[in-house]
């Protein structure tokens, strides 16, 4: 056996290892969503309001940082129990601002302006510093939680074994471009998933934002990894070592998606790259985790080079299809496997979108085919980012620009009405 027909062996085994591994998972994903929705499992009753401390890392977000302090000033919660902690870390345009404006009218709502910036799971930490909150909620610059957020979340936090509670994300910017939706799709595939392995006693990562921490916890860990890119899923990795327990809950926050293809492969070069960083942190995992978990968890740090493995995969049917490299009849094995997966990919994105249409089937079939330029893009992110963790290390705030950008001019008058 060639080189060349031993690596189209070991790729045909790797997508069949990972066809077999990824299903079971989605299909969970999807009988759950079906039948009751995301996140459904039962909470416990509401109790005496605990302190809680939002903590909120802003860095050149004059565009939406008062949209978002909007709508904390509109939570349902006392204000005697709430403040919120706005990290300004060095922006250079009118962010420390309106962040101030709010805080003169607001005295549960502090400010405070650092002059350097040194990443967001710094400006965390510092937040939490400053905290004082028996809960640790954070919310990203361009969140719209909903008024109930706070209590909805807290009904998890009655079991005093529960560390962390979060929730999941809607979609503020679907029509601003068909990147904003096909990040979107991708973003609910990816709840679908997480709600597999949530039932299945797998691994799931924190989201950076809309997310709920016991103050203990918190500081059982440590706090989150400033030198981190990804500190949020480098965060759930280590209270999945320290088996703390975590849940996810049917706590919505609308957000921003990515809408220029430039903006999108910055956010995706810092989510492979911190990935694969944190994958490599936290390699010894299993000796603290279950084998399964472990496993789950690598499998998601390392999913960057399953992405360029698997566009490899298609350059190389594409290339024996034009009679070029290695013969197509030697690449049927590794055809068969990477259509299986395919199709399987296909026909889950179909069943969401059909389920969800409003418009006509064939503009969604139109979007479901510019899926596959959408891969090529993010396949092209994730070698950037395994080159820039590998070779440069790289440890800055790579933050995603956010436009402000609103479906309707309505949308937002409407929001916290048709979320409660």
């Amino acid at each position: 056996m060639n080189f060349a027909d031993g690596f189209v062996l070991a790729l045909t085994i790797i997508f069949l290892a990972y066809f077999a591994y990824a299903t079971p998972i989605i299909m969970v994903g999807v009988w759950r969503y079906k039948k009751h929705g995301f996140a459904a499992e039962k909470a416990g009753e509401d109790w005496d309001p605990p302190n809680v401390s939002i903590l909120v890392p802003v860095k050149n977000e004059e565009k939406v940082v008062g949209r978002l302090l909007d709508a904390l000033t509109k939570l349902d919660y006392p204000r005697e129990n709430l403040e919120v902690i706005v990290i300004e870390d060095g922006s250079k345009d009118g962010t420390l601002e309106i962040c101030n404006s709010f805080a003169r009218n607001h005295s549960w709502i502090k400010v405070f302006h650092r002059d350097a910036s040194i990443g967001k799971g710094d400006a965390l930490n510092f937040g939490f510093n400053k905290s004082t909150g028996e809960v640790i909620a954070t919310f990203d610059a361009d969140d719209i939680p909903e008024p109930l957020a706070i209590t909805k979340a807290l009904r998890y936090f009655n079991d005093p074994k529960v560390g962390a509670v979060h929730g999941y994300h809607r979609t503020l910017n679907l029509q601003e471009s068909i990147v904003a939706r096909l990040a979107a799709y991708e973003t609910f595939l990816y709840r679908l998933a997480n709600d597999g392995k949530y039932a299945l006693k797998l691994f799931v990562a924190f989201s950076g934002s809309n997310t709920f921490f016991r103050r203990t916890a918190l500081e059982r860990v440590g706090l989150w990894d400033p030198n981190s890119i990804v500190e949020d899923a480098e965060l759930a990795v280590r209270f999945a070592r320290a088996g703390i327990p975590t849940k996810l809950a049917p706590v919505e926050s609308w957000q921003e998606m990515p809408a220029k293809v430039k903006t999108l492969l910055k956010q995706r070069i810092r989510w492979s790259g911190g990935n694969i960083q944190t994958g490599l942190k936290h390699w010894d995992a299993w000796r603290s985790m279950s084998p399964a978990k472990a496993f789950d968890m690598e499998m998601l740090m390392m999913s960057p080079i399953m992405a360029i493995l698997a566009f490899v995969g298609w350059a190389m049917l594409a290339l024996g299809v034009a009679h070029v490299g290695i013969p197509i009849a030697e690449l049927i094995p590794l055809l068969v496997v990477m259509g299986a997966l395919n199709i399987f990919y296909f026909g889950t994105l179909l069943t969401v979108v059909v389920a969800q249409a409003k418009t006509g089937i064939v503009s969604y079939l139109t979007l479901i085919l510019a899926t596959y330029p959408y891969a090529t893009l993010l396949s092209v992110a994730n070698f950037v980012g395994l080159i820039s963790v590998l070779v440069l290390g790289r440890k800055l705030w790579l933050k995603t620009e956010k436009t402000g950008y609103i479906d309707s001019p309505s949308l937002l008058a409407r929001l916290p009405k048709a979320l409660e």
